[in-house]
């Protein structure tokens, strides 16, 4: 008997220990439920994200060979237009000695241009006629090549020399096999061929690649060792494939992701050689290939059994680490929850204390206490220090800046504590501007003190009318935020802004006043745009005006800017060829195209922070560290959102500061730079002198400002580009001329000049003699020729 009383007021006094022991123990649950949650779904999620790094797996690939490919065609192009070519690639019958001396430096050219991608190269070689054709090993006679050195299986020699009669920039061609008669060779290719003009005669450069190194590619790179691959191009036919698929599985794959709709996910399970496997589909951006890879399900089915193992020996080891310290915990807490349980009942009389404790817990009971103390300290708090002139300025700082209040849940109390109510609101921008006469007339004391009291003196001008709130954004200008519950209150905000004139309109002596009124906004969160408007206002007012009120809503403002690829390409390449003069034109080009659009300044500042990116990109891309061209104070100026007046000369010109630094430090020499724009340009000229070709067509296809081509043109070759143009066209008008019997229009036509009268005066501006006439002269001149060639016979 006595033991039972003991053992229940034992119980009775320990119960709280006990309850917090089932809380802890009560946490273990989860464990064991998350646990067997995550043991059955496991193996989906992994089989999901496998998938998924097969596909992420095959577009890096795909890309590789993309890049590859980008990179085969930009060599092709800059060889067909290097000097070597430009210079001495020429027909057999009309290469002179000194062409023929210099054909060395055309192997040469084609023996570089092929080290640069050498692992996916099998050969390159051009030709130019039916004659020769030029390689990196040497010069072969054209039938010898075709017919010995590289027979292609299904291209017969005339097929390439048909490539002759078809402009082609960069055209990839079906799989072929070339066979080495010599070393009794067979190499598997993918050939690819341009053909451009030089020397005003077409020629083709023909590139073929490895189907053995491009497969390698893709192989290389795979997750796991039993995928295999296949490539199509655009007219489904089959480029590259792994050893490990055949026709059939091929044509399977194929057709699976052909019929399904453009909304499905790019992976897919199918059948594959009688096995469930993950087939999944890349396209090419550039070139319009198909990737797809095919891994067996078998190859990464291990991988969940053994994480699995790995989640139970986990959960088994948290469950008995829960147990432990959930003895360990209960017994710390215990000790002080009682001594607070004693102290905030201890003037509690023991009847009322067991009374209280039968219908509620002990826990319960002594958090409704502490509840009612904190509460009790809270109110006390909040009464002294509740909303603060800091916060309420901060509040409104967050939502001119566009950014969200970290703290929601007070954006009521805030507007309630300053007497906002429901309703629009609407934001008010006040730019001082001093004059000279400020400065010099008053003194340093009484302009500090002006200075501090602006505010003081516009905030009680406008709260006699309004309710708003202001603060000073910058030094010297001023936002107030205006609650507008009412339509009337509209009326009355005009009455403030007048009133507002009229007190300062005697101190414009000494300064310049303007105001910028904003669009209503519905919501104070949308009070952001308004501001964004009252400084746009601002920033289009008149040079000459000392004191002026714009309303924005009266005004177009574009909420976008317009910065075009183009437009960035025309910056990178300033920064390339290190022209600080044509970086400014471009840059106060689209402040001024952006500002005539009606762009906001907020947007003004954005398009300053992309131009900024570009440069930030392009010193990244060369891998310099950035610090190097930006001090940490710059870069948070350049990078942020909000311009107020008179501060984006400034941001401007530490933009051209930023882009002078990079110029500075990575430029190319002025030679190089010019030689490489120049060739550009004539290829250009050389290629297109047919077409209606004029400067600003050319510096647009080169990606460079007219002027700026114009320029480096005119110092380099002391010829301007329009002049440069009709000395090629009559050049070849005078070929035309003396080989040819077309009529005056016909030629006039081929050389780009689509009138007669047009080009019968600039023949003979150039040649002195209309173009019959030296046609009739040619021809006498040519018969002269033949008499004395015939005399010299007749002698011998």
């Amino acid at each position: 008997m006595e033991w039972n009383v003991a053992t229940r007021l034992r119980l009775r006094n320990n119960r709280l220990f006990y309850k917090i022991l089932l809380y802890f123990l009560s946490l273990l649950v989860p464990i064991i439920v998350i646990g067997m949650f995550v043991y059955g779904n496991v193996d989906r999620l992994i089989k999901k994200e496998t998938s998924a790094q097969l596909a992420d797996n095959l577009h890096a690939s795909a890309g590789t060979i993309d890049m590859v490919l980008r990179m085969v065609q930009a060599a092709n192009n800059a060889l067909l237009f290097s000097d070597t070519f430009q210079q001495n690639l020429r027909p057999n019958g009309l290469m002179t000695d000194t062409d023929r001396v210099n054909t060395p430096s055309i192997v040469k050219a084609i023996a570089t241009n092929r080290s640069i991608v050498s692992p996916v190269i099998d050969n390159i070689f051009v030709y130019i006629d039916d004659e020769k054709v030029y390689s990196g090993d040497g010069v072969i006679q054209f039938d010898t090549f075709f017919d010995t050195f590289s027979r292609f299986a299904d291209r017969p020699k005339e097929f390439w020399l048909g490539k002759l009669k078809k402009d082609s920039l960069f055209e990839i061609m079906l799989p072929d096999e070339t066979v080495n008669a010599i070393n009794h060779t067979v190499h598997q290719v993918i050939p690819s061929a341009t053909t451009q003009y030089v020397n005003g005669r077409p020629a083709t450069l023909v590139t073929t690649l490895s189907i053995p190194a491009l497969t390698a590619m893709l192989e290389n790179n795979s997750i796991y060792s039993a995928t295999s691959y296949l490539a199509l191009d655009t007219r489904s036919g089959t480029l590259l494939r792994s050893k490990g698929m055949d026709d059939d599985a091929a044509e399977r794959i194929r057709q699976a992701f052909a019929a399904a709709s453009p909304n499905v996910s790019q992976v897919q399970v199918l059948d594959v050689h009688g096995a469930p496997s993950v087939a999944v589909h890349a396209k090419s951006d550039d070139f319009g290939w198909d990737y797809y890879s095919v891994t067996p399900v078998s190859s990464f089915n291990g991988e969940p059994s053994n994480i699995l193992n790995m989640i139970v020996w986990i959960c088994l080891s948290l469950v008995v680490i829960g147990i432990v310290f959930s003895f360990i915990f209960s017994i710390n807490l215990y000790n002080p929850i009682r001594n607070i349980r004693n102290i905030l009942l201890k003037s509690e009389a023991p009847s009322s204390l067991d009374g209280n404790l039968a219908g509620q817990g002990e826990l319960e009971r002594i958090g409704n206490q502490v509840n009612r103390l904190v509460s009790d300290n809270l109110d006390t708090v909040r009464k002294v220090q509740r909303f603060t002139n800091e916060l309420v300025e901060q509040f409104f700082r967050n939502l001119l800046g566009g950014n969200e209040w970290e703290k929601p849940g007070t954006v009521t109390e805030v507007l309630q504590d300053i007497g906002f109510r429901e309703g629009d609101c609407l934001c008010c921008c006040f730019l001082f501007r001093f004059k000279d006469a400020f400065y010099r007339e008053i003194s340093e004391p009484d302009r500090m003190l002006i200075q501090e009291k602006l505010r003081n003196v516009l905030w009680g001008i406008m709260r006699q009318h309004v309710n708003c709130y202001l603060l000073e954004y910058e030094r010297s200008f001023y936002a107030a935020i205006v609650n507008l519950p009412g339509a009337e209150e509209r009326a009355k905000l005009d009455q403030a802004l007048d009133k507002v004139k009229k007190t300062f309109e005697y101190d414009m002596i000494y300064c310049h006043l303007t105001v910028g009124v904003g669009s209503n906004a519905s919501t104070i969160g949308d009070i952001g745009n308004s501001f964004q408007d009252a400084v746009t206002a601002i920033d289009q007012r008149p040079e000459q005006a000392d004191l002026l009120v714009l309303d924005a809503s009266r005004m177009a403002i574009e909420r976008t800017y317009f910065y075009s690829f183009l437009e960035e390409t025309k910056v990178l390449n300033g920064l390339k060829s290190g022209d600080e003069e044509l970086l400014r034109e471009e840059v106060e080009l689209l402040v001024t195209i952006n500002r005539n659009r009606g762009v906001s300044n907020h947007y003004l500042g954005a398009l300053l922070t992309e131009l900024f990116n570009t440069g930030y990109r392009y010193i990244t891309e060369k891998r310099l560290q950035v610090s190097l061209f930006v001090s940490k104070e710059d870069y948070a100026e350049l990078n942020k959102g909000v311009v107020i007046p008179d501060q984006l000369d400034r941001r401007i010109e530490l933009l051209l500061g930023f882009y002078r630094k990079i110029v500075a430090g990575t430029a190319v020499k002025t030679e190089r730079k010019t030689a490489s724009v120049v060739s550009i340009v004539t290829g250009y000229i050389e290629a297109h002198y047919g077409e209606d070709i004029y400067l600003e067509k050319v510096a647009d296809e080169i990606g460079l400002s007219p002027k700026y081509v114009s320029r480096i043109f005119k110092e380099t070759t002391g010829s301007t580009i329009t002049d440069t143009i009709s000395l090629i066209r009559m050049a070849k008008a005078k070929e035309l001329l003396a080989q040819t019997d077309l009529k005056i229009n016909e030629i006039a036509d081929r050389i780009g000049i689509f009138s007669r009268t047009t080009f019968l005066r600039m023949f003979k501006k150039h040649e002195g003699v209309s173009p019959m006439e030296y046609r009739k002269l040619y021809g006498q001149r040519k018969e002269s020729q033949s008499d004395a060639t015939f005399c010299n016979e007749a002698e011998k």
